[in-house]
């Protein structure tokens, strides 16, 4: 045989002829993973199969840091690749640059895996719920800082619970860079503004909307807080992954306000409540030595026992007089600690500044904190006491 071509020679002819059409450069296939593999340089092998036929697939490492699910074996998907070859081995096989889950979105499916994956590890488990403080102190609030969520918090404090000082830390509750600031929230209050409990929420949206708080490392972040930790995402039908791990649920930012404390008017009323069971119990063993003191007939026992009695409704009145001074002590005291709370509030509350005249200032829903941060051109939007207004920047001067 005068001429023979190689197996390389026939791998890279093989090679150019399927990678050269171009039907194969950009195609779409379905089909179920199975022999799936992630290995350690971050690249993903499968294979891909239906009733009849299979193919082989690799996606890089650049794509699949792009995923929003995770695969795994007997899922349904579509993945966009091109067709090559592998000349080292002669296979032919699906260069997968992009993959969704077949039938629901990548989101849900997304949910679903990490729902799965942290219940198996135990971390929505009730052993590891922290009890929430009757009379907290200090309440941490980890939401935006200028959405509803916010102030409809504040708001509700204010009038429950207005021995309680509230910290706001504000954070991003949407896109990319929210569950870092979520993260950071926590961080902030587990290791330098101690607080006895914390909310961390915003109000409701879609799937989309509240997805920072469907994040693997958010959930951790909550689940590890020292502090307890009271979810309020969304709306009373939206349940979150944060949801699941924090220590306590609840349906609004609106209702965590509610059970982030006991409110002040009940607690006035377990007050009263033990004020006037001691005086029914005292009256009660009075009317009782009254009927026993009957039963003494000679006038000069009698005599002793009226002595006895008197001595006894003057202790009894000084045990009143005690009883009342201490009461009237206790409510000088909640009413001049109540006054300094509010005083305090009112001092770090948004509007007094406002009101003072120093306005905050959002750009693109960020706020702006330097001069380097705007330019002459942007649009930014300012926050006033009964309002909001938009202005054009046409000068920029930063100070010396």
């Amino acid at each position: 045989m005068s001429e023979y071509f190689t197996i390389s020679q026939i791998n890279k002819y093989l090679k150019n002829i399927i990678e050269s059409d171009p039907f194969l450069t950009d195609v779409w296939l379905k089909g179920e993973i199975s022999n799936f593999k992630a290995h350690y340089s971050g690249h993903l092998y499968l294979t891909l199969k239906d009733e009849n036929s299979s193919i082989r697939g690799v996606m890089f490492k650049g794509d699949a840091l792009k995923l929003k699910i995770i695969p795994e074996d007997g899922m349904k998907v579509l993945v966009k690749c091109r067709i090559g070859v592998y000349e080292a081995s002669g296979s032919y096989q699906a260069y997968i640059r992009e993959m969704t889950a077949e039938g629901v979105g990548d989101l849900y499916t997304a949910y679903t895996q990490l729902k799965e994956k942290l219940e198996k590890e135990g971390l929505f488990a009730e052993e590891f719920k922290k009890p929430i403080l009757k009379f907290p102190e200090k309440i941490g609030v980890i939401t935006s800082g200028t959405g509803a969520a916010v102030q409809d918090i504040i708001n509700i404090l204010s009038r429950r619970y207005p021995i309680g000082e509230v910290i706001i830390y504000p954070s991003l509750v949407q896109g990319e860079d929210a569950p870092e600031d979520l993260v950071n929230g926590l961080s902030y209050f587990n290791e330098k503004c101690p607080v006895d409990v914390i909310i961390i929420g915003r109000g409701g949206g879609s799937i989309e909307d509240l997805w920072a708080f469907n994040q693997e490392r958010v959930a951790r972040a909550v689940f590890a807080s020292d502090i307890p930790v009271i979810s309020a995402v969304g709306h009373e039908t939206d349940f979150t992954i944060c949801d699941f791990v924090a220590d306590l649920r609840a349906p609004t930012p609106s209702a965590a306000a509610e059970l982030a404390a006991t409110p002040i008017n009940e607690i006035m009323g377990n007050l009263n409540y033990y004020e006037n069971k001691i005086t029914s119990l005292l009256k009660e063993r009075i009317e009782k030595e009254k009927l026993r003191l009957k039963g003494y007939g000679a006038e000069k026992t009698l005599s002793r026992l009226k002595d006895y009695i008197k001595d006894k409704h003057l202790k009894c009145d000084e045990l009143f007089s005690k009883i009342y001074s201490l009461e009237e002590n206790i409510i000088k005291y909640k009413k001049s600690e109540f006054l300094l709370k509010v005083a305090k509030l009112e001092g770090k509350s948004p509007l007094k500044n406002m009101e003072k005249g120093y306005l905050p200032v959002f750009k693109e829903e960020k706020a702006v904190k330097k001069i380097k941060d705007i330019k002459k051109g942007d649009n930014i939007r300012l926050v006033l006491v009964d309002g909001e207004a938009t202005a054009e920047i046409t000068e920029v001067k930063q100070n010396d």
